[in-house]
């Protein structure tokens, strides 16, 4: 590890010599002009047969496979030590299902911490598989291994879907005057996380009924009934699942990708008491807490009464929180309107380490 540490600082002293300056990442998504200076140019081989490759605030890839198109996507859990299987299994599924398409296929990548025993390796395959036989969807693959470099576990999974031509759905998709539906509540699963990993912190400020009620929000993480049900049956222009930088970054990756803009009303974002409390003890924004289990949904606006009509039918509790405009990325809050601008963080990795605001 010295030897490791060592070349790193020679590194670091050779480039700078030759003045090229390196950007330190911040935790969690890495930024979006890096993705476009680093990532996205670095693709390999340009197939033709790739409909949708990498870009900012897609949350799968499409693959033209003849009568239909192949979804692919990716995503780790990294946040979560209990649990990991189930939401990966989840989360993966989610950016499928939000392409309109149906999950069907799973790989999974465990990582272990140096020292576990069967029973967390157990742990994470229970929950895996008790999730993917919910979702109808076979893990066909993966690896698993042990690792001296980790202090919890990582899962990693790839799941693959399909869908047909004419209702593949993508995040680009949205146009000024579509509104905006969100499902469920924002800070869902960064709610449950925080109840599950600071439970003895935050239970004299937040109270017992109410973090044992955060912790089951995990069982609200998919997103697939809804995303598929509103695609029949609606117009949907795009959908998107808003995972690392909550709400406003799933947002703010929407406009994004589709070129447009959006004004938000604030107050008709639903936020549980449950999470604002969490939040508050923490001193953590909510609209920036890992959202998944919530939906984004764009439809045109003669569609409301049917996308009502279809969530109120599968009981997924849901909200107009705005509209999609031309260009400004507007939220119009109770201290006045401002701005959400490009810049997407997330609120759980501080709000794991932060002290507990005592009352």
């Amino acid at each position: 590890m010295k030897c490791l540490s060592l070349m790193r600082v020679i590194f670091l002293v050779v480039i700078s010599r030759w003045g090229v300056n390196l950007k330190v990442l911040p935790v969690g998504k890495v930024p979006i002009d890096v993705l476009e200076r680093i990532v996205f140019p670095r693709v390999g081989v340009r197939s033709g047969r790739v409909v949708l490759g990498p870009a900012v605030g897609e949350d799968a890839a499409v693959i033209d496979a003849g009568d239909k198109f192949l979804v692919v996507a990716s995503d780790p859990i990294t946040g979560a030590s209990r649990d990991a299987g189930w939401y990966a299994v989840h989360v993966n599924a989610n950016d499928v299902a939000v392409r309109g398409a149906r999950p069907l296929f799973l790989t999974l990548t465990v990582l272990l911490p140096r020292g576990t025993d069967e029973g967390l390796l157990d742990e994470v395959m229970r929950g895996a598989d008790s999730a993917a036989r919910e979702l109808g969807v076979s893990i066909v693959g993966g690896h698993t291994e042990v690792t001296p470099f980790l202090d919890h576990p990582v899962v990693c999974g790839t799941m693959i879907g399909e869908v047909e031509r004419e209702k593949l759905v993508t995040t680009s998709g949205a146009r000024p005057g579509d509104l905006i539906i969100a499902t469920k509540h924002a800070g869902l699963e960064g709610a449950s996380i925080l109840a599950w990993e600071r439970y003895d912190e935050l239970i004299d400020v937040v109270g017992r009924e109410a973090l044992d009620r955060a912790k089951e929000f995990s069982r609200e993480l998919s997103v697939v009934r809804e995303a598929l049900a509103l695609n029949e049956k609606c117009r949907v222009t795009a959908m998107h699942d808003p995972t690392e930088g909550g709400i406003i970054g799933g947002l703010i990756e929407l406009s994004i990708a589709s070129k447009t803009g959006f004004q938000i009303e604030e107050r008709s974002i639903p936020v549980s008491e449950e999470t604002r409390k969490i939040c508050e003890a923490l001193s953590v924004n909510p609209l920036r807490l890992i959202s998944s289990g919530m939906l984004l949904a764009v439809i045109e606006r003669g569609d409301v009464e049917v996308a009502a009509e279809v969530l109120d039918g599968l009981g997924v509790k849901w909200s107009v929180i705005g509209e999609v405009t031309k260009s400004d990325r507007v939220i119009v809050g109770r201290r006045g309107t401002t701005e959400a601008g490009d810049e997407i963080f997330e609120e759980l990795w501080e709000a794991l380490r932060k002290p507990v605001a005592r009352r």
